[in-house]
């Protein structure tokens, strides 16, 4: 009886052990999922500042504009899908199809690591064509999730860019994302961000200025009054 109750002991602390490494390993999905999203604080990229670096940022409208306006934002903000969808509208019929105004866009990811993800995602489809930018700048805006949610996930983007931009290389953009190949794109603009401190999203400049009031009305009466000093 007990070299029988010493092997049910044995018997127990093994299956415990095993049970205890099957916790580790449920929880291993987790870490890896964090892993998905990349870390700029670990990215080095040198960058003389002048102006928003606007030569490497997605833009709309006539570069040669007298009017340039610069947004910096956060796929995950919500004013910023509000801002994207009421504002930028207008800006583009009344100032950037007429050529009056050039726009910029320019990255801000903070509110969450799935933020970074899209950012990149972004940087990422810039390099193969800006057309294919400003699709999936439009269409993470219309199916934006909640913002304390982790919904920008690489299965997520990968998905939207499959459905939306059929016509772009799917293989290089992935491959591209998981290397990380244009992270330094994303640094330089976080750069941009501590250089002009930038404290939330949406953040508008008008010629080097920033609009205190984000609206249509608050950027129009700020080209109004360059246009008219």
């Amino acid at each position: 009886m007990k070299k029988h109750n010493q092997k049910l002991g044995l018997v127990t602390l093994a299956v415990t052990a095993l049970l205890a490494l099957g916790v580790v390993a449920c929880s291993m999905p987790g870490k890896t999922a964090e892993a998905e999203f990349p870390d700029f604080d670990q990215v080095t990229v040198q960058l003389d500042l002048e102006g928003f670096n606007e030569a490497e940022q997605p833009y709309i409208g006539n570069k040669d504009a007298p009017i340039t306006i610069v947004e910096f934002s956060d796929y995950k903000c919500p004013a910023c899908k509000r801002w994207n969808e009421e504002v930028l509208p207008e800006l583009k019929r009344e100032y950037l199809d007429t050529g009056k105004a050039v726009f910029y866009y320019v990255d801000y990811p903070f509110l969450a690591p799935d933020s970074n993800l899209a950012a990149l995602a972004g940087e990422t489809l810039y390099q193969q064509n800006q057309e294919y930018f400003w699709t999936y700048h439009h269409k993470m805006s219309e199916f934006q999730g909640k913002k304390d949610d982790t919904w920008a996930t690489k299965a997520f983007i990968l998905d939207l860019v499959r459905t939306h931009i059929p016509e772009a290389d799917i293989e290089k953009f992935e491959r591209e994302l998981d290397n990380q190949t244009y992270s330094a794109n994303v640094k330089k603009d976080l750069m941009i961000v501590e250089h002009y401190q930038v404290r939330g999203t949406p953040t508008v400049f008008v010629n080097g200025i920033e609009v205190e009031d984000a609206s249509f009305a608050g950027i129009q009466a700020a080209i109004e009054g360059i246009e008219n000093p």
